[in-house]
């Protein structure tokens, strides 16, 4: 421990008498560990970190098995799982928003205030089983729910993030009213902050009982329908039950379960039916397959990115402790015949090492507690639920930050405390420093034209993605963009009731479009651009012949109103447009995209043909629309089909409006005459353009992130090429200094060192691009626009690196280039 504690003296002050080093080195290091622990705190927060719950490693989730999928139950079928099972201490149903008409999200009204808020509906032992305790009031109890005699609580339990937001973190919160829909609800208590629920990173603002369904559908409850499957099941193993146990009890009673919940179905239907099958998992982590599916790839790549950067630092760390060890070989040497062991040398220079790394994780600790937070605002920018994770650090992050920080400190320590280990100290005391540079120098190139290599592999993939977000942003997505508004409508509680749609949604059109500065109006159940809701999809074939062989393509779908395709400028190649008599009274009809038809009828056009789409059939083509980017952006000729909304009114969707001047000085306006009809508001509003920044989000990010690491791999890279050149400069002095005096020109000596300062880079390039082109086919689904081995993209990272290269190289040849032959000679 004494010879630790001399030794940590010893690096500090030596650390210490060289300031510019110790400062980039430890800049550099906190840079590269603190982009990879911002990233594993995001991957931690959204994979890897249990729910906080009690026992959560307890918990399970029950499943169907079918197709490859694991899909929710039928609330008959959790009826009958929980009167079966005998390995939980209780079974939880949770409806993620698979059922209700409004998915997660309902009108919520808060002191007169309407806005949708996340809603979640759970059996009333829901809390109980998890264990929560609540911030405020109290939380549902299995003693408030009865499903066998029909009562049910009318309190809701709101979230810590919503009683802050809507009501002002009001402390007599308890007890007051809110309306879900328009009926009313007795806030019975709070959750603690960062609770989640079951869902991670998506925190249920208000939590309803499953059984008070009946009252947001006045009546028309179909919580005993068996064909309806939307109840998520969690279970808390009893203690001393393993997960296999509790997967084979409930599989020996499972046919008794499809046999009683089987309902009418006979046939084919009924086998189906009786063929599903059971499964139990883990739910230590949570259900958030969504937000999961979302993160996972942009998170990937960031963390190869970040890895990559960090091994560019510290090759160039390792590079400048050769060259401090090449310095200090005297020091070393000396050190060595008073009685210093080999050992003690490579010690000395380890913790030298590790020191620096440590120091760098310390200040990378607190870089990526805010890059953190910045990079899960960006990634999630447009989500239109509120995305809470808890990215307080905990004991795996400080771990995994102090193992990276190790594991940096030795990777770049090593190779100069090898090279310290083969000192020879009466050679050494004899040659001075010369001997050991020369190894150290060529050592030294070997590692700066790695650093080159893998700062072109950097350099490649930031550029390949940074084209491809601009070639998706300025594509041409097949109408008119400019000047148009779209409006995301929702209706108020009870709005739709017997309301007749086509004659509210004509009305609608007919009072936006009377507005000043508005040129058309459209109507449509899906967003532009793949928005909000990215519409609905379904095989569609011709209506001739079998269908068993059929031509089927799978294609999107949406109901529109007449005046759609005009408000968009999506240009008619054939065929006419709806209009006002195409109603349920008449033949269905349809309009189709280029591509579908093509697709559909590769020998014959398309119009007066018809077609079927699953049970809809002779439904016929009216006519055939250009290619759009309606519901892909990646793909113009995504197959759509169009449905006039007036044979099937949908009961919620968006409107588009044209303007004539710029499109947000009438957002207001729309708005307000969408109110005033008393049915729907609208809940987001925007340009396309807006839509499609949000629609981007991801790329962008993904883009500009990428560009930071490889800015930062380019400024070591720099760095390193300086430094060795520096060094090469300083130990040739004596060299330089004779060609001086034997008649060399200054051109001469800066072109010796801008030559080797070339041969570096290009030798870095020739070894990076064959790299670059494995390691960007990793990216390859992510382009668009482009291939992996764009030949442009290649050769502006190549240039660019060959730039940087002779700006580092240049600054030490112009001081070669002015060295005094006569200071040089006698210094030597």
């Amino acid at each position: 421990m004494q010879t630790l504690w001399q030794n940590l003296r010893y690096t500090f002050r030596v650390l210490g008498k060289n300031p510019g080093f110790t400062t980039v080195a430890i800049l550099s290091l906190a840079l590269g560990i603190g982009a990879n622990t911002a990233i594993f705190t995001l991957i931690n927060a959204l994979l890897l970190r249990n729910l906080p719950v009690r026992q959560p490693e307890r918990l399970v989730e029950v499943s169907l098995d079918r197709l490859w999928h694991r899909d929710p139950f039928s609330y008959p079928m959790f009826r009958e799982l929980e009167r079966g099972q005998r390995v939980f201490t209780g079974l939880i149903g949770v409806d993620l928003g698979y059922q209700w008409h409004g998915g997660k999200m309902l009108n919520v009204e808060v002191n007169g205030v309407l806005s949708q808020n996340h809603l979640l509906w759970v059996t009333e032992n829901f809390y109980s089983e998890l264990g929560v305790a609540p911030h405020l009031g109290r939380l549902f109890t299995p003693g408030d729910e009865n499903p066998g005699n029909g009562t049910t609580s009318e309190g809701a339990v709101i979230s810590y993030e919503f009683w802050q937001r809507r009501l002002g973190g009001a402390p007599d919160v308890v007890g007051k009213q809110i309306r879900v829909e328009g009926h009313p609800f007795t806030i019975m208590g709070v959750t603690r902050k960062w609770f989640t629920g079951l869902t991670r990173g998506e925190p249920p603002e208000i939590t309803l009982p499953l059984t008070a369904a009946p009252l947001i559908e006045d009546g028309t409850s179909s919580l005993d329908r068996g064909g309806a499957y939307w109840l998520f099941i969690i279970g808390r193993l009893k203690d001393g039950v393993s997960t296999e146990q509790a997967r084979a009890q409930l599989q020996s009673f499972w046919p008794g379960v499809l046999q009683a919940t089987a309902d009418t179905r006979q046939g084919a239907r009924l086998q189906t039916y009786l063929s599903q099958r059971l499964d139990v998992s883990s739910a230590a982590v949570g259900l958030a397959e969504d937000l999961r599916s979302q993160f996972t790839r942009p998170l990937s790549v960031l963390t190869s990115l970040a890895g990559l950067t960090l091994l560019v630092a510290c090759l160039n760390l390792a590079n400048l402790m050769l060259a401090r060890a090449a310095v200090r070989s005297h020091e070393m040497s000396v050190r060595v015949v008073i009685g210093a062991s080999r050992w003690s040398l490579v010690r000395q220079v380890l913790i030298e090492s590790l020191a620096l790394s440590l120091s760098g994780a310390l200040l990378g600790m607190a870089f990526a507690y805010w890059a953190c937070r910045l990079l899960l605002l960006l990634i999630t920018r447009g989500n239109s639920m509120l995305v809470a994770l808890d990215l307080s650090p905990d004991l795996r992050v400080l771990s995994f930050t102090v193992l990276l920080a190790v594991f940096t400190g030795i990777l770049f320590g090593v190779v100069p405390a090898w090279r310290c280990s083969l000192l020879h100290p009466a050679a050494m005391l004899h040659q001075g420093t010369h001997s050991l540079a020369g190894r150290t120098g060529k050592l030294g190139k070997v590692l700066v034209s790695s650093q080159v290599a893998f700062s072109l592999v950097l350099l490649l993939g930031a550029g390949l993605l940074a084209k491809s977000f601009e070639r998706l942003r300025s594509a041409d997505l097949g109408f008119q963009m400019d000047n148009v508004l779209e409006f995301s409508l929702y209706p108020r509680p009870g709005a739709y009731q017997d309301l007749d749609m086509n004659s509210y949604h004509n009305q609608l059109l007919e009072h936006v479009a009377s507005i000043p500065g508005v040129l058309a109006a459209g109507y449509s159940n899906n967003s532009i651009v793949g928005g909000h809701e990215a519409g609905w999809q379904d095989d569609v074939s011709p209506e001739s012949g079998d269908p068993a062989t059929a031509v089927k393509v799978r294609a999107y779908g949406t109901m529109v109103s007449p005046g759609f395709f005009r408000t968009l400028g999506i240009p008619l190649v054939r065929g006419r447009d709806f209009n006002a008599t195409d109603d349920q009274h008449h033949t269905h009809i349809a309009i189709v995209s280029k591509s579908l038809a093509e697709r559909l009828f590769p020998n014959g056009d398309a119009i007066g043909k018809r077609i079927r789409i699953v049970a809809n059939r002779n439904i016929e083509i009216v006519g055939i629309a250009g290619n759009a980017r309606i519901f892909d952006l990646r793909d113009v000729a995504t197959p759509a089909i169009f449905l006039s909304y007036l044979q099937t009114p949908p009961a919620w969707g968006g409107l588009v409006v044209r303007t004539e001047e710029p499109a947000e000085r009438l957002a207001k306006t729309v708005g307000h005459e969408i109110e005033s009809l008393g049915r729907e508001y609208p809940f987001w509003t925007g340009t396309i353009a807006e839509l499609m920044s949000q629609q981007l989000a991801k790329e962008r990010v993904t883009a500009m992130l990428s560009g930071f690491f490889a800015v930062l791999a380019l400024l070591l890279a720099c760095i390193g090429l300086y430094g060795l050149m520096s060094y090469t400069v300083t130990r040739r002095a004596r060299e330089i200094g004779i060609r001086v005096a034997l008649g060399a020109q200054r051109e001469n000596v800066l072109w010796i060192v801008l030559r080797e300062t070339l041969v570096l880079a290009l030798f870095g390039i020739a070894f990076g691009i064959p790299s670059a082109l494995v390691a960007t086919r990793l990216i390859a689904s992510m382009l668009f626009g482009l291939s992996a081995s764009d030949l442009p993209t290649i050769t502006g990272a190549s240039l660019l690196l060959l730039l940087v290269a002779l700006f580092a190289g240049f600054l030490p040849a112009r001081r070669a280039s002015g060295v005094d032959p006569m200071v040089t000679l006698r210094t030597e």
